[in-house]
């Protein structure tokens, strides 16, 4: 992503998200020969734990490492994802451009608001396709806060980035050459569903159904199943009438904190088949054998595809 998150490169990344039941954190150290795979150096999490300095201390003692440079997750809540056509002006005038075109999509104000974004790729065969751009809109107020955590930690923060783009990342860990990939995210606060190709972001859809937690029985479980396989129904004929260039063959489905029968259900429900994205298949987890369990890779799965930036392919 542009303007504020950083585009240096680093042996790894140290990234952190804060979930419901707390705080999580990894170390990904990035693969030195195109045939390795990104190691997943340490983990953690802090209980119940806030983004706040204290929080943080606390977590940089089970995950900092060395060379490794932090980033963080943005929460949901915190910031917009939004798609505009790009304005036709010069690098220069693209940060008042972009701010103008979203300034009736955000409620804050617009002046408040910290932007970054990048291109969704055009296809020779998409001809007479309006160029467009992902804008991630949050509030000064927002980086302000992470800002000064991190500051009364004595951490360098070094990046900020959103669950979208975490989930890009990862994709492209699993993406066949000429597929697309579908990856399909069931969290304790809602269900992410991304469609990327040639790893980059073409498609994002967030679903605000939560299928866990003491308050959510069998049959909300089922009526949001429900809603979430409509969803993900109307994406993927989205995908196959408007970007006929992308190949989707199979969804991947992510460590879920439970399962409810709830991967049955989707494999008997959505019309491609539905793979486990085991992340032991794409990280090397020698060094954090907690995370060859399917249900703790659920909590860490936006962090550890947070701290692939050293992989990723942001666009300037």
């Amino acid at each position: 992503m542009a303007s504020w998150l950083n585009k240096r490169r680093e042996i790894g990344w140290t990234a952190v998200v804060t979930m419901p039941d707390g705080l999580y954190g990894v170390s990904v150290l990035a693969p030195k020969l195109p045939t390795d795979r990104p190691q997943v150096v340490s983990c953690g999490a802090v209980a119940g734990g806030q983004l706040n300095a204290e929080a943080l201390m606390q977590l940089a003692k089970s995950i900092a490492v060395p060379g490794c440079a932090w980033t963080v997750v943005l929460d949901r809540e915190a910031y917009r994802i939004l798609v505009v056509d790009e304005p036709p002006v010069k690098t220069d005038e693209m940060a008042h451009s972009v701010r103008w075109a979203i300034s009736s999509m955000v409620d804050f104000p617009v002046d408040d608001a910290d932007l970054a974004w990048m291109k969704i790729p055009i296809q020779p065969s998409q001809t007479g396709r309006k160029p467009q751009l992902y804008v991630v809109a949050t509030s000064h107020a927002t980086l302000a806060a992470c800002t000064l955590a991190f500051k009364q930690a004595r951490i360098p923060l070094q990046a900020v980035d959103v669950h979208e783009t975490a989930h890009r990342n990862l994709a492209a860990l699993v993406e066949r050459p000429g597929e697309g990939v579908a990856l399909l995210s069931l969290g304790t606060e809602g269900v992410q569903f991304t469609v990327t190709f040639q790893g980059e972001l073409y498609l994002d859809r967030w679903v605000k159904e939560s299928m866990f937690g003491a308050r959510i029985d069998d049959m909300a479980r089922e009526r949001a199943s429900e809603r979430v396989v409509l969803q993900v129904q109307r994406s993927l004929d989205f995908v196959g009438r408007t970007m006929p260039f992308i190949d989707l063959n199979r969804v991947k489905l992510a460590p879920m904190p439970s399962d409810y029968g709830l991967r049955k259900y989707f494999v008997e429900n959505i019309p491609v088949p539905l793979e486990d994205f085991d992340l032991s298949s794409v990280f090397d987890l020698s060094k954090t054998p907690t995370l060859f369990r399917m249900e703790n890779q659920a909590g860490y799965f936006v962090a550890l595809g947070a701290a692939l930036r050293s992989m990723d392919k942001t666009p300037a």
